[in-house]
């Protein structure tokens, strides 16, 4: 009975291992092994009546090892029950054996943890077994001889997970003892059981590698090329604010949506200038002008650059310049704005004819005391003519210009000339005309207009003439 008990003892160790398995995973723990105290109650079968704690028992130590395949173990197991190990009163009920009874042999335990009436992850599971031992015994009432034996142990039980692979099992069954010296008893059993892995190494869960996103958009920081700040996939990781797509750090206007071409800026006016670099971001302009149009300051309709006369209004067909007295020829280039010319004479009115003529005949006609540069009274008249011409045509200066005949030395006839030349312009200038337009020379008897042999030529050639010429 005591080898019947063993034998229970031992399933109830493989079934444990196996709870313990699948508790942990499917197999945690391919062997098990297991230690047990248990209880052999050897009375009470005897007298065909339920065994009770208060019953004549004895106990011993047994020890299991189990292989495992899914929900069935399949292991070994071995105890030992010796008189001197009862706790009883007095040996009534104890097997006729000396000094120790051995039982060893193998076991199967199936456990119900099986996922339709409990669930593989519950830490209690409940357990049934069978065994069939062999014994071997020294038995007294036969001059110790060593006799053997045959009994199957079956029962039920229940396994406490603690930790992974290590566990308590309770459980108590009945051992049929099938031969003499092997009796039938009643056993109770709780032990402690340990599981090892598969070749002494923990088979450990694979780890699943959880990629860092620091900035929590979804893409590892790994291959986000803006790992701290949320961006997106098709910007591998970076942000695109405006929309444009342009990412935020090469887009330099990053919450405008803005053109490729402009690094991610607008351009309103379409000159291709930046908005924020356009001084008339809503005028198209050119860059030279930090994006505004050519200016055109004297609002003529012709910009500065194409405007002769940028500052004064004028007309297109003279580069902007003005006319003012319309002769087609732009003031800046007219000698005479203010009086209309020809082009030919640089905006000036031509002298006329008749007073062309008229300063030939005061040429000859003003005189002198005679050799002296002293104006006779008659010669007054004819230089106002002059003045009268001077002030018609303004645009003019006039140079006076004295000459003598051959009679008389050189050096008095330059002398004299010059003189006469220069009362002739002082005059002009003491009726009101402006000193920067009168000039005087004298040229003697070098430039002589008749053949001075003669009474009549030397006559012409004693001469005053008033050559007129545009200003400069």
């Amino acid at each position: 009975m005591k080898r019947n008990l063993i034998s229970v003892i031992i399933a109830c160790f493989f079934f444990s291992n196996v709870f313990a398995n699948e508790s942990d995973n499917n197999g945690f723990a391919k062997w098990t092994f297991d230690l047990n105290a248990t209880a052999f109650d050897f009375y009470s079968p005897k007298l065909n009546k339920f065994s009770s704690f208060k019953q004549k028992m004895a106990i011993g130590p047994d020890f299991n090892m189990t292989r495992h395949w899914s929900k069935i173990g399949l292991g070994v197991s071995a105890n030992v029950l010796s008189p001197s190990l009862a706790f009883l009163s007095n040996k009534e009920g104890l097997p006729d054996i000396n000094n120790y009874l051995l039982m060893a042999g193998p076991g199967l335990v199936y456990n119900f943890q099986n996922e339709y009436l409990i669930k593989a992850s519950s830490p209690v599971a409940p357990f049934v077994f069978a065994n069939a031992l062999a014994s071997v015994a020294q038995v007294p009432s036969e001059s110790n001889s060593v006799k053997f034996g045959f009994g199957i142990p079956v029962g039920a039980g229940l396994y406490f997970k603690v930790v992974d692979a290590i566990g308590i099992n309770i459980k108590a069954g009945y051992a049929f003892g099938l031969t003499d010296y092997n009796e039938s008893n009643i056993f109770w059993s709780a032990g402690a059981t340990l599981g090892l892995p598969k070749k002494g190494k923990i088979v450990e869960e694979p780890q699943v590698f959880v990629p860092i996103d620091t900035d929590g958009d979804g893409i590892a920081d790994e291959v986000d090329e803006c790992p701290e700040v949320a961006g997106l996939a098709e910007f591998q990781g970076c942000p695109d604010t405006d929309g444009d797509g342009i990412v935020d750090h090469k887009d330099e206007c990053p919450e405008v949506a803005g053109l490729a071409t402009l690094n991610g800026c607008p351009d309103r006016d379409g000159d291709g200038i930046a908005d924020h670099k356009d001084e008339c971001p809503d005028v198209a302009g050119l860059a030279r002008f930090n994006g505004c149009p050519e200016p055109d300051r004297d609002g003529d309709g012709i910009v500065d650059s194409k405007d002769r006369c940028p500052e004064v209004a004028g007309l297109a067909e003279l580069a902007g310049c003005p006319d003012r007295d319309g002769d087609g020829i732009a003031d800046i280039d007219d000698k005479c704005p203010d009086v209309a010319g020809p082009k030919s004479n640089k905006g000036c009115p031509e002298i006329k004819e008749e007073v062309k003529v008229k300063l030939q005949k005061i040429a000859s006609s003003v005189k002198f005391e005679s050799g002296k540069s002293v104006l006779k009274k008659e010669s007054y008249s004819l230089l106002d003519e002059v003045v009268k011409i001077m002030n018609d045509y303004p645009a003019y200066n006039v140079s006076v210009e004295g000459h003598t005949d051959s009679t008389g030395s050189v050096a008095l006839n330059d002398k004299l000339s010059a003189e006469r030349a220069k009362v002739c312009a002082d005059y002009l200038v003491s009726k009101g005309i402006d000193a920067k337009r009168v000039s005087s020379a004298g040229f003697g008897s070098k430039v002589p207009v008749a053949d001075n042999k003669t009474a009549e030529g030397r006559a012409k050639n004693r001469r005053t003439e008033f050559k007129l010429s545009l200003k400069d």
